[in-house]
């Protein structure tokens, strides 16, 4: 077994180099040694054979086994995480927000196998910071200095990207050499740097062309932002020469992939439809560059042969500037249009960082050396410009950014720009197209829009004049045609709002080019402009009558949903949409099954949950920088007012609970004085009967007798009192 540490396994290079070599059977490039190798042991097998069948003793001989095949170990993989940005970075830092919202597309099914299989690895190469491959066996907490030396010291491989961790691989270097002597086998440390250690190197006046040769690295310069990757480099390189440590450095061209790369925003921009791609500068700069598909195979390719060069430089054969390559994703991607930006406001980009410029606007020609002697098999080793289109559609499985094309279906008046207005916002597609036939211009299109139209325009209105006022429907379809082919239609998709409606049209809006027939024979629909989802909206015409009717006058009279147009507008449907006529059949022989949303009989709500299940999740970037901030503000806002309306209902409550323990209190006093006075005029009425027989036969005598004492003064004066009352007593016969 062979264990591989790699740093970071949650960004794009340690995700793709650990994917690779998990499963990678070790050796496997290392194909001519390792048959000499089997040939040399079976000799020696025979050989021992053939020693102890000439003695007569075949004990302890095993023979060779013709159906036993080596078991083939593939290289076990662990590492540390990046690891997803803290919130209050998201906050601050837009260019964080966008690799912590970077994530694997969404795998959509397209009934070929070839495609399907292309876009299930583009989605499996995308990484997602702070989430562990499933082929990565154990993660470390870089965090964990002793962890992380114990699993370095474990491992019989170790590579870091010194490009975003610069300070643990500088660490790291140092805690392997500090063990050196107690290795039983030398281990393989590989460094991939950038060649940014090589941008201010000065081409001699005996270089062709002015590019400088790989074997001229002892005199590399590197740009000021990045001396200390040189003395990393250098550091590595050194340490590497002792017995026990064979180590590399890799000087990586600008990566780029389609994942978040150097190149990712201009990609994102082109997609996204604006305007103008932006060059830094004149865009003359020449850009190293390479694959990072291409980078991994070399990583790969050394990890297996231990080569005798210990520093390599890594670049494709591509020469291509800056302003060429923003041009040919421009073209290819975009709008085709590059505007050149002064080197000095390129930092008004908050989504650029200082390394992504410094990168952007180096200037450097190098010529690889050791890995063009390598075996191993390039993927765009031609360069970005030259692979562009298989990059782009990279891109677009990776990111899931596939273009959803729908069409609304039904009958007048029935909700048709309602529910494509919906969809189109909900799923941040082309809009509607009838501005543009209509000879409108938005506020968003450029005028340069408006020259290129201009013939067109001056034609449409030529022939509406001629027919009536109305379009021509050849006009139409070519029209919405081009508009369907066009870049934002390519990249977003469109929403269709009640066209096509006839059978016809739908043949010739859909209807594939002669350049894209294959062996004479035309295709049955156009695969760029082809609808994916069909919805019809189904409802009667009383239906609509009675809807439309519940509308204001004022909105109705002299429009095209007057009672006398509208009947017309709904006869002339029903004819053209009959079991047998309908356009409907058409996307069903397509294998575009329409699906029927009844309109009359659920409301907007459910009617969109049935378009969403159908459609499934967007396919775009989801929410901007921006609009996440302005989710966080709202956000922020609804927890403040919360904790407000809570701390309100709080003191509400607590001021209820007092009132009502106030008058609870209130009300008991009330309740015991009651008891109190009910009490008193009980006792008071049942004292009535003993006051009366008390003044009757005792309180005459008793006085007497008191008064009796108090004249005598007797020294007993309640035996005294004792013997009068027996004396006077009106009761005592004797």
């Amino acid at each position: 077994m062979v264990k591989v540490f790699i740093s970071n396994v949650d960004t794009p290079l340690g995700h793709n180099l650990s994917r690779l070599l998990s499963t990678t059977i070790i050796g496997s490039r290392r194909e001519d040694d390792a048959e000499e190798d089997d040939e040399e042991a079976q000799a020696a097998a025979a050989a021992a054979a053939a020693a102890a069948a000439a003695a007569g003793n075949l004990e302890g001989v095993e023979k060779p086994k013709s159906d036993e095949k080596p078991v083939k170990e593939t290289y076990e993989i662990v590492g540390t995480l990046h690891g997803r940005p803290a919130t209050a970075d998201l906050v601050r830092n837009p260019q964080a927000t966008l690799l912590a919202t970077s994530v694997p597309g969404q795998m959509i099914q397209t009934g070929d196998k070839k495609k399907d299989a292309a876009r299930r690895e583009a989605i499996d190469k995308m990484s997602s910071l702070g989430e562990k491959p499933k082929w990565v066996k154990a993660a470390v907490e870089g965090q964990d200095k002793e962890a992380l030396r114990q699993t370095l010291l474990e491992s019989d491989v170790i590579v870091y990207d010194m490009v975003n961790c610069l300070d643990e691989a500088a660490w790291a270097i140092e805690a392997i050499a500090e063990k050196s002597d107690t290795f039983e086998k030398p281990k393989v440390f590989i460094a991939v740097s950038s060649i940014m250690t090589w941008a201010r190197t000065k081409v001699e006046a005996d270089d062709g062309d002015g590019v400088i040769a790989e074997d001229e690295f002892r005199r590399r310069k590197p740009h000021p932002n990045w001396k200390n990757h040189l003395a990393l480099e250098k550091n590595i390189v050194k340490l590497g020469k002792k017995s026990n440590i064979k180590a590399y450095v890799i000087a990586a061209g600008l990566l780029y992939h389609s994942g978040d790369s150097i190149f990712h925003s201009l990609f994102k921009s082109a997609w996204m439809n604006e305007p103008e791609l932006p060059c830094y500068g004149d865009g003359h700069n020449i850009l190293p560059t390479i694959h990072l598909d291409d980078l991994i195979s070399i990583i790969v390719e050394v990890v297996e042969t231990t080569p005798e060069n210990k520093y390599l430089v890594a670049v494709d054969d591509s020469k291509n500037t800056l302003y060429d390559i923003t041009k040919a994703i421009s073209e290819s991607l975009g709008s085709g249009s590059v505007k050149k930006i002064a080197k000095e406001e390129a930092f008004l980009d908050r989504t650029l960082s200082q390394a992504e410029y410094d990168m952007l606007t180096v200037n450097l020609k190098l010529d690889p050396g050791h890995i063009k002697e390598m075996s191993i098999e390039w993927k765009y080793e031609s360069g970005l410009i030259e692979n562009l289109p298989q990059l782009i559609q990279e891109y677009k499985d990776a990111r899931g950014l596939l273009p959803l094309k729908i069409i609304v279906h039904g009958p007048p008046a029935s909700g048709k720009t309602f529910y494509a207005q919906k969809i189109a916002e909900h799923y941040k597609a082309v809009g509607r197209l009838e501005r543009r036939v209509n000879g409108e211009l938005a506020a968003d299109e450029a005028e340069d829009d408006v020259e290129v139209d201009r013939e067109l325009l001056n034609e449409l209105r030529e022939a509406v004049k001629a027919n009536n006022g109305k379009y021509l429907p050849n006009h139409i379809i070519s029209f919405v045609k081009d508009r369907l082919r066009s870049m934002p239609c390519r990249n977003q998709g469109y929403v269709l709002d009640g066209f096509p409606s006839l059978l016809d049209e739908a043949k010739e809006l859909f209807r594939a080019s002669d350049d894209e027939a294959k062996d004479d024979k035309m295709p049955p629909a156009d695969e760029v402009t082809a609808p994916e989802f069909v919805f019809s909206l189904e409802v009667t015409d009383a239906s609509i009558k009675q809807r439309i009717m519940k509308l204001p006058e004022a909105a109705v009279s002299g429009t095209k949903n007057s009672e006398e147009a509208l009947t017309k507008r709904l006869e002339e449907f029903r004819k053209n949409n009959t079991d047998e006529n309908t356009v409907l059949n058409y996307f069903d022989e397509l294998e575009i099954h329409p699906i029927m949303l009844n309109v009359e009989t659920a409301d907007s709500a459910e009617i969109m949950g049935m378009v969403k299940k159908s459609v499934g999740l967007p396919r775009n970037y989801g929410p901007s920088p921006e609009e996440l901030a302005q989710e966080r503000r709202k956000a922020e806002v609804l927890r403040v007012k919360a904790e407000a309306q809570a701390a309100q209902d709080r003191e509400k409550r607590e001021q209820e609970e007092l009132e009502r323990h106030k008058k609870a209190v209130s009300e008991w006093n009330a309740r015991l004085e009651e008891v109190r006075k009910q009490e008193q005029e009980v006792l008071e009425a049942q004292s009535v009967p003993l006051r009366n027989y008390l003044m009757k036969h005792v309180i005459p005598t008793l006085t007497a007798g008191l008064i009796e004492v108090a004249k005598t003064r007797p020294d007993d004066p309640i035996d005294y009192l004792a013997e009068f009352l027996f004396k006077h007593n009106p009761g005592n016969t004797a």
